[in-house]
């Protein structure tokens, strides 16, 4: 059967001849990805309310959903900008209204300099920076922003020994600064990542770390405030306990991307929410749907989601619901845990292994939840916001 043009549409796409608001699973191609209004929300009220309670501003990472109206949605809760991690994600942020950006790297590629350097000579009132953390980065930060007679505006990525980006030492912190300031790029302070660090109390002394180096370089910076920025979504506590007593004129810039969608696996097993219930806690906005196409023997089943649809770098999904027989607000069950386990993913296959007694049929909707939802999201051109009776609610496009 041949198929018109018309009717083919990317992964996740919407369609048009499906009016707002209709049911998840109403005219549906699956597999599906969704995410549920109330824990967006919930999980933006959080953080937002968190940064604020100890005083920092919040910049959440971008590159985890790439998604502008959810960007939105944070900006409109009260975050300062968005963090990316590269240029081209940084034009993505600007060309969706987003004027406040932090490039979370050390940027070396001349066109992507350039761009950054004549932000404000398209609007004054912008605010984009990125990261230095060597003589060859700031040399060609300079070199960029003469070029265009703009100006750049750097932070200095101090990292740890092992770690990815970032100098080594408060020497070489120091150096990298008087470098920057000499070739006239605009320091502002410095950034580090405490997410790759074993654990809160190893995150805690290497903040303590880039603190005193925050302290150590502040006398070059101009203006009345310096920045520094931390925060992954793992150890931000660790973070918040270590600056507590800092400087009176150094703004802390948060920037937990994964806290906004959170997950039911690698990001709920480190959130700092456990340690400090009190807080607040997040929930797990997250889900891909699919159907069953076969049970070829008994403990075994296969749905048609796979490698290609859903995260597995960090923890392969988890089995939140089933649906017997997918049908439209049908009935649906919560399997209790071990009975239906993910055990395996192809491309385009999930292998479910289930207990003794427990039955699934080809046709059956199991909704999954997900670990890692950095590497979920470029799966998905376009991914639907569902209300808590699976109503989908609007359809939000990422840029990847």
């Amino acid at each position: 059967m041949s198929t018109t043009p018309a009717t083919v549409t990317a992964k996740g796409a919407w369609d048009p001849a499906s009016p707002l608001p209709h049911h998840v699973l109403h005219d549906a191609h699956l597999p599906v990805m969704t995410l549920r209004d109330t824990a967006l929300r919930n999980n933006a009220a959080v953080m937002q309310a968190y940064v604020e309670r100890h005083g920092f501003l919040f910049a959440p990472h971008m590159k985890t959903h790439m998604a502008p109206a959810l960007a939105q949605r944070q900006v409109d809760a009260g975050a300062w900008g968005v963090t990316v991690a590269s240029v081209q994600q940084a034009m993505v942020a600007w060309e969706h209204g987003l004027r406040h950006v932090l490039v979370a790297n050390e940027v070396l590629d001349p066109a992507g300099l350039a761009w950054l350097a004549s932000r404000r000579t398209v609007d004054p009132g912008s605010d984009v920076l990125c990261w230095v953390d060597s003589a060859a980065g700031v040399t060609a930060a300079a070199d960029a922003a003469r070029a265009v007679a703009g100006e750049l505006h750097v932070l200095v990525e101090v990292g740890f020994t092992g770690g990815r980006t970032g100098v080594r030492d408060a020497a070489t912190a120091r150096d990298v600064a008087e470098r920057a300031v000499d070739a006239g790029l605009d320091l502002r302070g410095v950034s580090g990542y405490e997410g790759g660090l074993p654990d809160v109390d190893a995150a805690r002394r290497y903040v303590d770390g880039v603190l005193a180096i925050a302290s150590d370089v502040r006398p070059l910076v101009r203006g009345d405030r310096a920045l520094l920025s931390m925060g992954g979504s793992a150890w931000f506590d660790a973070v918040a306990d270590a600056v507590a007593a800092r400087p009176a004129d150094l703004d802390v810039v948060f920037r937990s991307g994964a806290s906004l969608t959170h997950d039911d696996g690698f990001y709920e097993a480190r959130t700092p929410f456990h340690r400090h219930p009190t807080e607040g806690s997040l929930v797990a906005a997250i889900e891909v749907w699919g159907r069953v196409t076969s049970c070829p023997e008994p403990g075994l089943a296969l749905v048609a989601v796979g490698k290609r649809d859903i995260s597995f770098d960090e923890g392969l999904p988890v089995v939140r619901q089933v649906r017997p027989g997918g049908p439209v607000r049908g009935p649906r069950s919560t399997p209790p845990p071990g009975a239906v386990t993910v055990t395996r993913l192809d491309d385009q296959h999930c292998y479910l292994a289930l207990a003794d007694g427990v039955a699934l049929t080809p046709g059956d909707v199991v909704v999954f939840g997900i670990s890692h939802p950095c590497t979920v999201f470029d799966k998905w051109r376009q991914v639907h916001v569902v209300d808590d009776d699976d109503v989908v609610l609007e359809t939000i496009a990422t840029w990847f």
